[in-house]
Parts: C-alpha cells; structure tokens; sequence
C-alpha cells in the first residue's frame, strides 16, 4: 500500500515538472530565435521598416521593364516580371521603397497594407537580404519552430508587430 501511494505520487510529479517543461520552452525558444532573427538582419548595409505597403509588379513592354515604377526600371527584360517594387510608409531604416523577387515576398507573407521589415545590399539589391512580415520570413537563420506554430506565435520573431 505505501508503494502505491509513492508511485502515484511520483507520477505526478512527473506530470507537474512535465507540465512545467512545456510552458517553458516556448518561451525560451522564442527569445533565441528572435535573437538570431536581430543578428540576421543587422548585418546589412541597406534596412527598411515600412507599414502600408503595397507591392507593383515589374511589367515588361517592348523589351525594357516597365518604368512605372521607379525600380523597375534597373532591372533587364530577362528578370523584369520576377521581380515587384514594394513602397509603403517609412517606420524605421533608410527608406520608403525596395525591390524583391516575387518569390521572396510570397515566402515572407506579405499583405496589401501590412508591414515588413527587410535588409539587403542596396533598394534594388534586395535578393541577398532578408525579408519578414507578419505571415513569416525569408532569408531568415532561424525560423518557427514546431511550439511557435502551435502556439499560433509565429509573428512573435517580428519583435516590433502588433496584432491588428
């Protein structure tokens, strides 16, 4: 009789440190993976911060890409309806406009009138850089893992958006 009042107390034990253990790893996953989301993106020459964004797709016509938008128009015809101008309001970094391949911008997630966040060599040399908008990230070294998925988290890693 007094064993069995010792496992079960062990087992419950068990179940309570368990517990314990799922609520806290999510948290501490989420703080390393936010940190090297911050190195990933702080090693760029080029940072842009925007919110209402709106992305123009680069249109060719007659063998040049189309200069409706001002960065489109550095790109050759080869690459031209790969790529999109991105322009939204300036919340943080050195400007207001960049360039992404297609491609990228679907990975990241990104919405009409969302926000992102985005490094790279240059505005039209965004292909080397990162990407990430509330719906996830592209370039990224560390991404969600499985606990932020189910968490429902995943735009936790974008330390600085908000729920809408």
């Amino acid at each position: 009789m007094k064993y069995k009042y010792t496992i079960i107390s062990s087992i419950g034990i068990i179940i309570v440190l368990a517990a314990i253990g799922f609520a806290v790893y999510p948290l501490a996953s989420r703080q390393i993976a936010s940190r090297y989301i911050a190195k990933a993106g702080g090693g760029c020459p080029y940072q842009i911060g925007l919110t209402q964004v709106e992305e123009i797709p680069c249109v060719e016509n007659l063998g040049d890409c189309e200069p409706l938008v001002p960065l489109c128009g550095t790109l050759d015809p080869a690459r031209c309806n790969l790529y999109s101008e991105v322009i939204g309001e300036q919340a943080g970094g050195m400007g207001s406009m960049a360039l992404f391949q297609n491609i990228a911008l679907v990975e990241a997630g990104l919405t009409p009138g969302g926000q992102l966040i985005a490094c790279g060599m240059g505005p039209t040399l965004m292909d080397t850089g990162v990407l990430a908008s509330a719906g996830g990230c592209f370039g990224c070294l560390a991404k969600a893992n499985v606990w932020d998925k189910i968490g429902g988290v995943y735009d936790y890693i974008i330390a600085s958006f908000r729920s809408e």
